[in-house]
């Protein structure tokens, strides 16, 4: 059935390729379609598009994923051509014009880099999996412990809350380094899917639901090469690790300091006058990386309201193999968030690296991970991972917690 009805959009798209006056982009609600891998049409990945034109004549296209609405500004048309940059990140969408529909390429790097992934879009719907349309056979909130790639060597385990109305189900996916952020789709019968495009994450999620009620013959897709299986099983008190406890301080390591280029060039240490005597956070972050998004965006705010009391912050930023080839993603990503602190290029992204760099910390290091540092240059806390606005919850309790310590520091 699903195969049959994208074969149909298809063939309604390609048939008003000549007809010149019917190429005209509508306002108003759009399916958008990414094949993220050409072999597997059956792990094509849906969202929801708008597209509209404000009272003074400017065309915009709001992505949505559950509550979030990305709003995106680069937006052209010309003739029956149509692109469109995501906000903060490189990726970009290139489409013609057939009949009312689009047809065209995601590029989740930009398109000077890679050849990217099959896109369609067809006017008026608005439902997300439009091909899934069976009563539930249960509903699915609540938390969930998903067993992902089980008995290999590159076995997880992590966690999932949904929220289910009816056949609609959003929520989000929790894992030792952060979350998934904003996921939503259906639950049709006994087969559950869900979905995200945000600009980094180009994600999708399958599964069948077992008459036990638990999540079977779980896939999930990501990229061509970022793919797993899972299974899942509901359990309400499950917790995975905290992000305070995997990471630690090397016994004796040399105390911390960085000598690294800013956007402008300029060397900057730790010790420089602008850092001293000062409450200093250093994030390691990658501006291609969604859950490092997340944490600038909360942390832009905590420093326009702490910095007059002694609070500076230091972004690490992990990139492409030259500062050259890095500095256009970082002043894109620094321009995007209006984050005013410092940002320095830390290097290449990649284990080696990171380790290179944060030379003092043993354990598990992922994107972003952080070090809170004290007036006297005393190391406080030290965690690595960050839970975003989509897990509810888990976001504000962190909020909370940590405009308390850093409240904390300052005071000392």
């Amino acid at each position: 059935m699903r195969k049959t009805i994208l074969l149909l959009i298809l063939a309604i798209i390609l048939s008003g390729g000549c007809i010149r006056r019917h190429n005209v982009l509508k306002p108003g609600p759009y399916l958008g379609v990414i094949r993220i891998d050409s072999t597997e049409d059956q792990m094509d990945l849906p969202f929801n598009m708008i597209y509209a034109v404000t009272p003074d004549g400017q065309k915009i296209m709001q992505v949505t994923n559950a509550s979030e609405v990305i709003m995106i500004n680069e937006f052209a048309v010309s003739q029956d051509s149509v692109f469109m940059k995501f906000p903060v990140f490189t990726s970009e969408i290139i489409a013609v014009i057939r009949h009312d529909s689009l047809i065209g390429r995601y590029y989740p790097k930009g398109k000077e880099n890679g050849q990217g992934y099959s896109f369609y879009a067809i006017p008026g719907v608005t439902d997300r999996f439009p091909w899934a349309n069976q009563k539930p056979a249960a509903n699915l909130t609540g938390r969930w412990k998903i067993h992902e790639n089980a008995g290999t060597p590159d076995s997880s385990v992590m966690v999932g809350e949904f929220a289910q109305d009816s056949n609609h189900i959003s929520g989000t996916i929790l894992n030792e380094g952060g979350d998934y952020r904003y996921l939503e789709g259906k639950v049709s019968g006994n087969k559950f899917m869900i979905s995200a495009l945000d600009g980094a994450h180009t994600l999708i999620l399958t599964a069948d639901i077992s008459p036990q009620g638990k999540l079977e013959n779980g896939r999930f897709m990501g990229s061509p090469r970022w793919k797993s299986i899972w299974t899942a099983e509901k359990n309400e008190t499950f917790m995975l690790p905290k992000m305070d406890e995997l990471l630690k301080l090397k016994q004796n390591a040399r105390p911390f300091n960085f000598r690294l280029q800013d956007i402008n060039g300029d060397t900057v240490t730790l010790s420089d006058p602008k850092f001293r005597d000062k409450v200093v956070l250093v994030m390691a972050i990658g501006t291609w990386c969604p859950n490092c998004l997340d944490e600038t965006m909360f942390f832009k705010d905590i420093y326009t309201s702490y910095k007059d009391k002694g609070f500076e912050i230091v972004a690490l930023c992990f990139e492409g193999k030259s500062f050259e080839s890095s500095k256009p993603a970082m002043e894109r990503f620094i321009s995007h968030t209006g984050a005013g602190y410092t940002f320095l290029y830390a290097g290449p992204r990649g284990p080696e690296n990171m380790h290179s760099v944060l030379y003092n910390l043993d354990g598990r290091l992922a994107y972003p991970s952080s070090m809170f540092i004290d007036r006297k240059g005393v190391i406080r806390r030290i965690e690595t991972g960050f839970y975003g606005p989509g897990t509810g919850v888990h976001y504000k309790d962190y909020a909370e917690g940590t405009t308390k310590f850093i409240e904390k520091l300052l005071n000392e």
